[in-house]
């Protein structure tokens, strides 16, 4: 039976050769796709929910609106993949492979993406909510209008993120990089940002309300009409950085603002 027709049938089809299949709207939910190799494939539209994807090959596959919620991607690679409008709603992504992929208005709510590899890819207008991306490698990646709230960023290496317009209202950013991030009118209040590199972020038109940046560093960001009120600045660098009023700060640490 070749490979398609087993799957199709059975559901079972662990470390098959699919590249370049056509499975639009095939149903595969509880499928068993461990170590498959399906870099091309078409699965727009799929439903996949609940699927075993454990180290399966998906470079440049079609999931265009795609149902994988509950699927397990753990260590998959997902490079360069389309994922518009699909739902990975409580997915296991641990140590996957996203780099490059296209998942403007995906669903991630509660998905586990610590240790992802999501370095210049589309999230923009995605619902994160919930969403763990511990120590996941963010650089560069577009979260544009984003709904990050109560996210976990710790230790997330953010270094030239497009967060602009961004909903990160109560995520955890201890300890994240954000260096050169783009944020302005991004929404951080009462965010946790201790620890967190902020050196020539863009922060203007924030909403840091209630923020803890104790021990954060700010030195030559952009503060300009950032609305700080109520924000924990214990022990911040500051130097060089650019104050709400416009005025550049030339204090080493915090004063009161």
């Amino acid at each position: 039976m070749i490979p398609r027709q087993q799957l199709l049938k059975t559901k079972i089809c662990r470390g098959c050769y699919l590249e370049n299949v056509e499975l639009m709207y095939a149903s595969l939910s509880s499928a068993d796709l461990e170590n498959a190799s399906l870099n091309g494939a078409n699965l727009s539209s799929a439903d996949l929910r609940e699927a075993n994807l454990c180290s399966t090959e998906l470079v440049y596959a079609n999931l265009i609106g795609a149902y994988l919620i509950g699927a397990n991607l753990n260590g998959a690679d997902m490079s360069g993949a389309y994922l518009v409008g699909a739902n990975l709603r409580c997915a296991n992504l641990i140590e996957t492979e996203i780099k490059g992929a296209d998942l403007r208005e995906t669903i991630l709510r509660n998905a586990n993406l610590s240790g992802a590899n999501l370095s210049s890819s589309n999230l923009s207008s995605s619902d994160l909510i919930y969403a763990n991306f511990d120590g996941a490698d963010l650089r560069e990646a577009n979260f544009s209008k984003a709904d990050l709230i109560y996210a976990n960023l710790r230790g997330a290496n953010l270094r030239g993120a497009n967060l602009s317009g961004a909903n990160l209202s109560g995520a955890n950013l201890s300890g994240a990089d954000l260096r050169e991030a783009i944020l302005p009118r991004a929404k951080l209040s009462n965010a946790n940002l201790t620890g967190a590199d902020l050196r020539e972020a863009i922060l203007a038109k924030a909403n840091l309300i209630g923020v803890n940046l104790t021990g954060a560093d700010l030195r030559d960001a952009v503060l300009t009409r950032a609305n700080l009120i109520g924000a924990d600045l214990t022990d911040a660098k500051m130097l060089g950085a650019t104050m709400p009023d416009g005025t550049e700060s030339r204090e080493e640490h915090a004063l009161l603002i």
